[in-house]
């Protein structure tokens, strides 16, 4: 299919393309484009007007700045892939395929949150901050609030991601295992996991689990399982059974809903018994 008639934007700044997007509500914010071009194409979107942001070298960085570091709206997953953050990388390495990787970009995933996208995962578990920036100012929101529910960011009209902080979890093993049915696909079952040990005893974890509710949750209840212990598979294996009542999917055409809630505890005790081996 092809998509309706819509205007062509390239604005020359920033504050051009906010003010733009707040004046036309009907307009949409176009970074790489692998997900809004498909729902144009499939007229499940109707936008008057695209802006393009490519444009835009103020949202193209990747920094690091006092044990934080700052991503730009802009930045490509294979960016990310080679940048060689915890956690977020090995993420990145797992969307699509190479083509998608060079012209898909974090701000346009967190944007647009499909829930079977592969960084919530990993965000939800850095506690990671999404900067946003309107014709009224620049706010800073936790991933974990911004990500209101599925396809449902906390944008309001003419507002657009500029940037995502993430602590330096430098000296932490980590690892993120997805469920997919062929490379590249959506997540079924995305699982990112954090843990930092000393002395053989884990003194920090985070769980953050994707594809299996509306928006990427955080296992809080199964992390307090390991602190402070020495894990061995026993306890790995009652962690990642609690991981699963974190689960709450729905059925479609990658499987049930009881099909996904078991492959959770399964995705779960790889992604730990992984980072616990690095």
């Amino acid at each position: 299919m092809y998509p309706p008639k819509f205007g062509y934007v390239i604005p020359d700044s920033l504050g051009e393309a906010t003010e733009f997007l707040e004046q036309h509500e009907d307009a949409k914010a176009l970074a790489g484009g692998h997900s809004l071009i498909p729902m144009l194409k499939l007229r499940i979107i109707r936008p008057n007007y695209l802006v393009e942001l490519k444009g835009l070298k103020e949202l193209h960085f990747l920094s690091r700045d006092g044990g934080k570091i700052r991503i730009g709206a802009l930045t490509t997953h294979y960016e990310i892939l080679k940048s060689g953050i915890p956690l977020l990388s090995e993420a990145a390495s797992t969307v699509a395929d190479p083509q998608v990787r060079n012209m898909g970009t974090i701000g346009g995933v967190i944007s647009h949150l499909d829930p079977a996208a592969d960084y919530p995962a990993s965000l939800i578990a850095m506690d990671a901050v999404v900067r946003i920036k309107g014709r009224k100012g620049v706010r800073e929101e936790s991933f974990k609030d911004f990500a209101k529910d599925m396809f449902t960011p906390d944008l309001s009209p003419g507002e657009l991601v500029t940037e995502v902080v993430v602590p330096d979890f430098n000296g932490y093993s980590f690892s993120y295992k997805k469920l997919e049915r062929r490379a590249g696909d959506y997540a079924i079952v995305g699982v990112a996991v954090l843990l930092k040990k000393e002395g053989g005893v884990v003194k920090d974890v985070r769980i953050g689990l994707t594809a299996v509710n509306n928006k990427a949750v955080r296992a809080d209840e199964a992390e307090k399982m390991l602190l402070d212990a020495s894990p061995d598979e026993k306890l790995i294996e009652k962690v990642s059974e609690k991981a699963m009542e974190y689960a709450n999917p729905t059925s479609d055409i990658r499987g049930t809903a009881e099909y996904k809630k078991k492959m959770v505890k399964v995705m779960t005790k790889r992604a730990l018994l992984d980072a616990l081996k690095r």
